[in-house]
């Protein structure tokens, strides 16, 4: 981050009447949580460029580190007062206090040193005595300074230049998701660029380099599986000449002293065929004419027994593909890095399946995976409730609770459907046709993959796709969604 940035930042933020309650961590994010208060102060760490802001946002899943224990035993209940930045360099110095048992006040500073490649928290005494560091640091890494508790703090020696000390306002985030100075559109809230430039800028381009990452993974996956489908074809297109094996072996068996010894073919007529035509069958110069009619029984029974295996074997490939690409569909639709704690009390985990409640008889869940499809169709459902699902195209599954026995509702019954549409391949189509049926008449064959199921007694609608958030939308005017 610029230095100057930093140095407005730090001018104008406002620590106000706080005290220490935890510290956590996620990946290079620290926070700092304080007692009765909304606001946390996040410290970015990454790559991208060091800074930190207060927020109220908790977007992502901080969690406890063993490795911070010492930072909050000391930090625990202290108060912070002030905030600086040096003067040569990107490093900001947090004043803390905290009155001891015997009511003395003690001091504590927390250096944040946000130096691309080499960011470190450094946290020491009030004679600057290192307490605790986020990087240790010894002469055999670094030649002039060392990080470790018990010594004394130095700042780093560096050939950073600060070149602008004044920052140009109005600020804001242009369409690069850049800080851009002197714009009428923007702010003179340091912090709230701050915040904005992590959760729309830094954070967006994390999840979006995760998603690359997962995608590229997934489609070798694909890739792999083509494959193997490709030779499973191969397979099937050689079994499928059992009836060929089959003549060649009983012909060969009824022609036997025919049969001499070396031959690589022998002529004979062809019983199975209107008119007895000759056929050419070809022989294994090297066997014995037992031996090569053993040889085409042998590819019969081998081409029948394993024509039925294969045929579920490319079925079962063919379903493993549509359930990763589908998985894609999902990735492109999801935020990795982001949860919502969407009840107090719950823990912070990434929300599953979509749900509507719409008064107390009716509930709509959506899949968001081949095992959440699996869940809610043959777990959560119930005989008397309905699945929608994409006729053609590859999809997920909805599912509308049935909480009371009623008559499915015309109204309900198309927006799943459309639900359903959006959730699919076809998301960008129009006139889509979607299957629904009662979970009575949807069944998983044993052994097939996640989110395979088949069914029977199913009606067709062809329908327009409607997002989550539409279909909230328009439900809300005329239901009481819970």
């Amino acid at each position: 981050m610029d230095y100057k940035f930093l140095k407005a930042w730090a001018e104008q933020v406002k620590l106000g009447n706080k005290r220490i309650k935890d510290l956590q961590r996620f990946e290079d994010q620290y926070v700092l949580f304080f007692v009765k208060k909304k606001n946390i102060l996040q410290i970015n760490l990454g790559n991208d460029g060091g800074f930190c802001f207060f927020t109220q946002k908790q977007m992502l899943p901080f969690q406890k580190d063993n490795t911070l224990n010492k930072f909050l035993e000391i930090l625990k209940d202290t108060q912070p007062e002030k905030v600086s930045i040096d003067n040569q360099d990107r490093i900001l110095k947090f004043e803390f206090s905290k009155i001891d048992i015997y009511n003395r006040e003690n001091r504590y500073f927390l250096f944040l040193e946000l130096i691309p490649r080499y960011q470190n928290i450094i946290l020491t005494d009030g004679n600057e005595k290192i307490l605790e560091c986020r990087r240790k640091i010894s002469y055999a890494e670094n030649r002039t300074r060392q990080i470790l508790p018990g010594l004394k703090y130095e700042k780093p020696t560096t050939n950073f230049i600060i070149t602008e000390k004044k920052v140009r306002f109005p600020i804001c985030l242009n369409e690069n998701l850049q800080l851009e100075e002197n714009n009428l559109q923007g702010t003179e809230d340091m912090n709230l660029i701050f915040e904005k430039l992590y959760y729309e800028s830094v954070l967006e381009k994390r999840n979006k380099r995760i998603k690359q990452k997962k995608i590229k993974n997934l489609r070798q996956q694909i890739s792999k599986k083509e494959r193997k489908l490709d030779n499973l074809d191969k397979e099937l297109q050689t079994a499928s000449k059992e009836k060929k094996w089959k003549q060649y072996a009983e012909l060969l068996n009824a022609n036997f002293n025919r049969i001499k010894n070396g031959a690589d073919s022998i002529i004979l007529k062809n019983y199975y065929e209107e008119g007895f035509p000759e056929i050419e069958i070809p022989l294994q110069a090297e066997l014995t004419p037992l031996q090569n009619v053993e040889k085409y029984f042998k590819k019969y029974r081998k081409a029948r027994d394993g024509k039925k295996k294969i045929a579920e074997q490319i079925k079962l490939t063919e379903q493993e593909i549509s359930n990763l690409e589908l998985q894609i569909a999902e990735i492109q639709d999801k935020d990795f890095l982001i949860y919502q704690n969407e009840e107090r009390g719950t823990s912070r985990t990434q929300k599953k399946y979509k749900r509507i409640k719409l008064g107390d008889s009716w509930q709509i869940f959506v899949g968001r995976s081949s095992k959440e499809n699996d869940f809610l169709t043959k777990t959560l459902a119930q005989p008397h409730d309905w699945w929608f699902h994409t006729r053609i195209f590859k999809g997920t599954h909805v599912v509308l609770r049935n909480l009371t026995k009623q008559e499915l509702p015309e109204e309900l019954k198309l927006i799943c459907c459309r639900l359903a549409a959006y959730f699919s391949k076809a998301k960008k189509s129009r006139n889509v046709p979607v299957d629904y049926t009662q979970i009575r008449y949807v069944r998983k064959p044993k052994g097939s993959p996640p989110g395979f199921v088949i069914y029977d007694k199913q009606k067709t609608l062809y329908v327009d796709p409607l997002s989550f958030r539409e279909a909230v939308k328009f439900l809300s005017k005329k239901w009481e969604l819970k």
